[in-house]
């Protein structure tokens, strides 16, 4: 007998949408069949009318801070906020637990992390490991265990984001002959490099001439983090990784046309290099910071202009910018206007429940993109290139039983008051046309109908190897 049936759905698999019902058993999918065509199942979900997708992978969300401190929610509270989107696995990050570099182990910070997030996540996780400011020889040396172990993805800044640093007690800038060091390590021990990407000389210039001339209010971020920084680093990280074979990148938060251009020209001269959008800034101009509330729209480096969008967009469409992430933290509207000039606006955001929805709409009936296209860039290609495939990230005979059903019959305008993640959203007013209505996390009904049917957070770790195409550039579907 099966666990679960899924009955009635188009369901989007590897191959493409078809009309099938889905068997599940001991929290992996055991069998997709031709309508009628199930054994019997403990559970029926009938899913007529609806669209069946991999749950979401979030490649970029921020329910840990440094030094242990949250930067918005808790992690309970964002990861139940993903279940209710449809959002099935998460990567965080693990940040430095001591200020004093000579003293930092990436074990010890993964050890403490993973024990605070077993019993607390409702969805699966993973981490990215944050390596920041000077990254001692020490460190270096634990990259290969720290691998081998089953955490690939490192981060890095090229930057400190704002003038006192973004990150109480920690220095982010990686400087480039560290960076060097960092590359040949990973490349060798086969793991990728994760990089928020901006040019540190440009945006602090920047910085202190908008200051120096009393030109501080939001409306000017995107002047300070500006397209011309993100095309100077870029171009700069993807030139310092020709000369390492075999080394991974991916770059978080694409922003402009001129990162889109850098990461297309170097995936054709073999860098294997990946691109992240976040849906925020893919759907929004710097046209936003002038508003009242403008504030709310903010992520890091900054939104930026209408042919920046196009360009986001033109690179999900050929295979450059690879996967979405939130940036969800999750903040309070509190947490979120503690600051609001270029200087001291806090960049996480609120997002993770209506991500799926927001993009099926945008994709869909905005964008003339596919539902296979939706998939690949909400789940399977993260999988992918995170080492997460086929276990995460699609619906085939074998791998977890991960899934949303997404209705279209239930078109909504999103309000805050409605939402499980806070108390705003940069998304409020938005119509979607679709919304979820079941989501399954191993073969268990999690949410049903807008109701938490978890009983508690029973997330699981996630370990990690990196396949050859990752390294190869091919990870991705295009």
């Amino acid at each position: 007998m099966l666990d679960l049936a899924i009955v009635g759905s188009d369901v989007v698999t590897p191959e493409g949408p078809r009309r099938l019902d889905i068997g599940i058993a001991d929290g992996r999918f055991a069998l997709l069949a031709e309508p009628g065509g199930l054994p019997e199942a403990a559970r029926t979900v009938d899913g007529s009318g609806c669209v069946t997708l991999p749950g979401a992978v979030d490649p970029h969300v921020h329910a840990n801070g440094p030094l242990g401190e949250s930067l918005g929610q808790s992690r309970d509270v964002i990861t139940s906020a993903c279940l209710y989107g449809g959002t099935t696995t998460v990567i965080d990050f693990v940040w430095p637990s001591t200020t004093d570099v000579a003293r930092r182990s990436i074990t010890a910070d993964l050890a403490e992390r993973v024990e605070a997030w077993t019993g607390d996540s409702y969805t699966d996780f993973a981490f990215h490991v944050a390596l920041t400011g000077d990254v001692s020889e020490k460190i270096l040396r634990e990259i290969p265990d720290v691998i081998a172990d089953g955490f690939p993805s490192f981060k890095i800044f090229t930057t400190d984001i704002v003038p006192s640093g973004l990150l109480s007690g920690v220095e982010l800038k990686v400087r480039f002959g560290t960076l060097a060091d960092l590359f040949d390590v990973v490349a060798r021990h086969r793991g990728i490099v994760t990089v928020h990407a901006e040019d540190d000389d440009i945006v602090m210039h920047q910085y202190r001439k908008y200051i120096d001339s009393g030109r501080t209010a939001l409306r000017y971020m995107a002047e300070v983090h500006t397209t011309l920084s993100e095309d100077m680093s870029f171009r700069r990280v993807l030139r310092l990784a020709e000369h390492y074979p075999g080394l991974a990148l991916y770059f978080h938060h694409v922003t402009a046309r001129t990162g889109v251009d850098a990461l297309r020209e170097f995936r054709r001269r073999g860098v294997a290099a990946y691109g992240e959008a976040i849906d925020v800034i893919a759907m929004n101009t710097a046209a936003r910071y002038s508003e009242p509330d403008g504030v709310k729209y903010h992520i890091y480096p900054s939104l930026k202009y209408a042919e920046d969008v196009d360009a986001i967009w033109e690179g999900v469409r050929d295979g450059t910018v690879n996967c979405f992430g939130t940036d969800g933290a999750c903040p309070t509207w509190e947490q979120k206007t503690q600051g609001s000039r270029i200087d001291d606006a806090y960049g996480g955001v609120t997002g993770v429940e209506p991500k799926l929805a927001v993009l099926y709409t945008e994709m869909l009936a905005n964008r003339s993109l596919d539902l296979t296209r939706l998939v690949e860039a909400t789940s399977s290609n993260a999988a992918k290139i995170f080492g997460l495939w086929p276990r995460k990230g699609c619906i085939a005979v074998g791998s977890d039983a991960d899934l949303v059903l997404l209705d279209p019959r239930a078109p909504r305008v999103i309000r805050a008051t409605e939402m499980h993640e806070g108390d705003y959203s940069p998304w409020e007013g938005c119509r979607v046309d679709a919304w979820p209505a079941y989501t399954v996390l191993r073969g268990e009904v999690v949410m049903a109908r807008g109701e938490l049917t978890a009983d508690r957070p029973a997330g699981r770790l996630l370990r990690r190897t990196l396949d050859d195409a990752v390294f190869a550039g091919t990870a991705s579907a295009r």
